[in-house]
């Protein structure tokens, strides 16, 4: 089970384990963020801190609606008690955790300021 806590900016937040470019590990509060279809966002200055590498590009439509190219790598995450490869994309300025990561889960929100978040695998 994965715990965090709802903001009162109405945001619910997760710890979220990445390793840096030499498996050092770093807690980032990640927002849970529905809307996005993919697995991880974060930005440039987490981007650099983390040495991830963006040797790719995907497509994708922020909130503005039009299409872009946005510089794409992958990280590993520990989630959970496990290593996991996840896709990351630089954009935006906090980090969001997506659909596509938090797929076979149940997700649990109290959406109240303080209230719990909680994550737990669906095991499918």
């Amino acid at each position: 089970m994965t715990s965090g806590i709802v903001t009162a900016t109405r945001k619910p937040l997760v710890p979220l384990t990445i390793l840096d470019d030499s498996g050092n590990r770093h807690t980032l509060r990640v927002v849970l963020d529905t809307g996005f279809t993919g697995q991880l966002l974060l930005p440039e200055r987490y981007i650099r801190r983390l040495g991830v590498t963006l040797d790719d590009h995907r497509e994708g439509r922020p909130a503005t609606g039009e299409f872009i190219s946005i510089p794409a790598g992958r990280a590993t995450i520990i989630w959970q008690g496990h290593r996991r490869t996840a896709l990351v994309l630089q954009l935006g300025d906090e980090p969001l955790l997506g659909m596509e990561f938090l797929w076979n889960h149940r997700i649990t929100i109290d959406a109240v300021t303080d209230g719990a978040v909680t994550i737990d695998p669906l095991g499918g």
